[in-house]
């Protein structure tokens, strides 16, 4: 399995490149990276063409997965795509770069259910009953299925959500007490608090 660092955003409301912006001393892109490493998964980063020049800086060419430009999709089912076309073999775990307060333990709890039952495409998490699918793992077959739809127009949205609605999910309720690790930051008021 191969973690990836989702990147690729256009970050509109934060005008600024958020994988690049920094907390407690790290890039947001190598906080993300560090909690999929400490489940002890190989790193990339999915970015887009205008990212790739500074990301190298960053991290270096090998590193880096940049959005294929032969699929004509926008969002992060782009940047997810990209990565599984470079890594046809790779079930995928993503964590998006501004889930800032992501837990290594909830990582943790979707490798326990992928490695316990099998049968599903992705695991995620769900909250208040509306899933999270820029923090799970996506497993060869259902990436492939989702390419299949692409290349035969069978995908009517390009929506994470969407693309869950034609998978097998297993999905697991956040506590709670948990529901903060799942906040995502989109503007300078929102990181003022951290």
């Amino acid at each position: 399995m191969l973690g990836i660092v989702l990147c690729g955003g256009q970050s509109l409301r934060m005008g600024a490149d958020k994988g690049s912006l920094s907390h407690q001393d790290k890039l947001w892109a190598q906080v993300a990276a560090d909690k999929l490493s400490a489940v002890n998964l190989p790193v990339k980063f999915s970015v887009n063409p205008s990212q790739q020049p500074a990301y190298i800086g960053y991290f270096g060419d090998e590193q880096l997965i940049v959005d294929d430009p032969s699929l004509d999709i926008k969002g992060p089912l782009l940047g997810v795509l990209s990565a599984h076309l470079l890594n046809p073999e790779e079930d995928l775990f993503l964590l998006a770069c501004d889930m800032l307060l992501m837990e290594t333990k909830l990582l943790e709890e979707l490798i326990h259910s992928f490695k316990t039952d099998d049968a599903f495409h992705a695991y995620i998490f769900t909250k208040d009953d509306q899933q999270e699918p820029l923090c799970g793992i996506y497993k060869v077959e259902g990436l492939k299925k989702i390419v299949h739809l692409l290349q035969t127009n069978g995908l009517a949205k390009h929506s994470m959500k969407y693309v869950l609605s034609n998978l097998q999910v297993c999905e697991t309720a956040i506590e709670d007490q948990d529901y903060r690790y799942f906040s995502n930051f989109n503007s300078h008021a929102e990181i003022n608090g951290l």
